[in-house]
């Protein structure tokens, strides 16, 4: 009967969605999530969201795509960029939920033309998976599931993999997402083995997916990798809105600097952090950190405590 139900409320979705979908544009707003919606087209019975995510995954490293971006995750590779553009597609109409006996199938919705053919694999469930791992291994290094698929040798072959990512010495990284995915920001900060991730933005805001502070938060901690907002080691955006020289910014990074003797307590709260947990970063906007503010806590605390640092 909840079955029945189940798909007697689909129906009715469905039905919304069709007239939903005549009011919109017939087309997503990105090419990466018109090249989503194409895919999905072309898997006529539907597929499951960690299926999708592996043969995404594989069109991507087998034709050189660039629409996504992929992290080692509990399951293997996955994109939370994809994840966020597939709700949207969910969320305007393109693309629906169907609850099967079995599984939740993701659909592609609506009459559309079906645009570009894509080679996709046949593999579907723990098969896809293990193809994943076994051609991309460094992907597989946060699998939870990595024991119940393989055994003896293969599955050491994976362990050491592992092993390859984990560091011993204790370091202060600094780190900036510009021009970065969050994809390719985490995926760098977890070949570094960072283990706690400091943000001394201001106001951690961001209107590049992923890099706001509850969206950062959330998908450094499903990684593995703390996080710790420290706003009073911030600068005011107001000051360097309108700057634009060299100099200009040397000028702000001057004064800031005499700043830091006030700020002590905090920089004493980053010093504690990096001895308990090793390898931690500074993380801000600016790609270059001699244009960002962090290079001077950088180098404030490596002088002072004498400790290794290094930008990535």
């Amino acid at each position: 009967m909840r079955y029945q139900q189940y798909l007697n409320q689909e129906t009715i979705h469905k039905r919304r969605r069709c007239e939903k979908i005549s009011e919109i544009s017939n087309q997503p707003t990105y090419k990466r999530q018109r090249f989503l919606l194409a895919f999905l087209r072309q898997l006529n019975d539907g597929v499951t969201a960690t299926d999708l995510q592996k043969l995404v995954f594989l069109h991507t490293m087998t034709e050189g795509s660039d629409f996504y971006e992929f992290v080692p995750y509990k399951f293997g590779s996955y994109s939370f960029q994809l994840k966020e553009d597939l709700d949207i597609l969910q969320r305007d109409g393109f693309a629906t939920l169907e609850y099967m006996q079995d599984s939740t199938r993701i659909k592609a919705f609506g009459d559309f033309p079906r645009g570009a053919s894509f080679r996709i694999a046949p593999e579907r469930g723990n098969a896809l998976i293990r193809r994943a791992y076994r051609e991309y291994p460094y992907y597989a290094i946060n699998s939870e599931i990595t024991k119940k698929l393989f055994h003896g040798e293969e599955l050491e072959r994976f362990n050491n993999s592992k092993q390859a990512y984990t560091k011993t010495g204790q370091v202060l990284f600094t780190i900036g997402y510009e021009g970065k995915s969050i994809e390719a920001f985490i995926n760098t900060l977890i070949q570094n083995d960072i283990r706690l991730l400091c943000d001394v933005r201001k106001n951690p805001l961001s209107r590049k997916f992923g890099f706001s502070k509850k969206k950062l938060e959330h998908i450094t901690q499903t990684v593995g990798i703390r996080y710790v907002h420290i706003p009073d080691l911030g600068i005011d955006s107001d000051k360097r809105s309108s700057l634009e020289t060299a100099e200009e910014f040397q000028s702000l990074f001057e004064d800031y600097a005499k700043t830091l003797p006030r700020r002590n307590e905090f920089l004493e709260g980053i010093y504690t952090l990096l001895r308990t947990n090793t390898r931690i970063a500074l993380m801000c906007f600016e790609r270059e950190p001699e244009m960002c503010h962090r290079h001077v806590i950088r180098d404030y605390i490596a002088k002072t405590y004498q400790v290794r640092s290094q930008d990535l």
